[in-house]
């Protein structure tokens, strides 16, 4: 009786954020956004329409004052998910440094709903790369992952075309041309990945936060390079 008991109603479940009980069976339709609880969804800071249609900043005009600078540039637009308040900036730290995958998932399924709502096609999804002594470090690249859940959900193969060869320090408190400048030269296209999987296609790049947009411009800027026709960037938080 309780194996059928917990197969109609399934088992208790706490909310990955902050952990209090889930007063809802809702999560039994496989829906991983009842993985939290409604305080925690209410408080979420989604950015609504209008955006800035190159960086995806709320905005009232079509485009923010620090894009129109720079319209021609590899990266054709980039979406968020969320505001980078204190509340996004924790899910990052939790998920990125806490290795909290559960919440990826989560995370994953967001950026995913977003692009669906744009309605863009893509050949290929693929991350911005860490460099191998920072793998060594963390041990996994939240990129990765998220862009593995995007991947899934959207139903758009993945493809690992872009590697980091030489480390780069924290970029925080560097401006725009700074942070290009510091990742000029930092990434390749890797020998173990065809010229063929990348001229004519296009591409939707995954990364965690989106703040002056130079790293996955520089990452646009290879791909555009190799043959891509058109990269487009997904951040979890703007």
């Amino acid at each position: 009786m309780k194996s059928l008991w917990m197969w109609f109603f399934g088992p208790d479940l706490t909310c990955l954020y902050c952990s209090s009980p889930i007063q809802t069976r809702e999560y039994l339709f496989h829906d991983v956004r009842n993985r939290l609880c409604r305080s925690c969804r209410d408080r979420l800071p989604f950015i609504p329409p209008p955006v800035c249609r190159f960086c995806g900043r709320s905005e009232e005009n079509t485009s923010c004052s620090d894009c129109i600078p720079r319209l021609n540039h590899a990266l054709e637009a980039n979406r968020s998910v969320l505001r980078y308040t204190s509340l996004a900036r924790d899910w990052i730290a939790l998920f990125k440094y806490q290795g909290r995958e559960e919440l990826g998932k989560l995370m994953g399924f967001l950026m995913a709903e977003v692009m669906i709502r744009e309605g863009w096609e893509y050949d290929w999804v693929t991350c911005v790369p860490l460099h191998s002594s920072r793998l060594k470090e963390r041990g996994f690249n939240q990129s990765y992952l998220l862009a593995k859940e995007v991947s899934y959900w959207l139903r758009v193969p993945f493809l690992s075309c872009l590697e980091r060869i030489r480390p780069t320090s924290s970029q925080s408190r560097l401006s725009r041309r700074e942070r290009l400048h510091a990742l000029s030269g930092a990434f390749r296209i890797p020998p173990s990945c065809s010229r063929r999987h990348l001229e004519g296609k296009r591409f939707l790049l995954v990364d965690d936060v989106y703040t002056t947009g130079a790293t996955v411009s520089e990452c646009a800027g290879i791909l555009k390079e190799s043959g891509a026709k058109k990269i487009v960037s997904l951040t979890f938080a703007r």
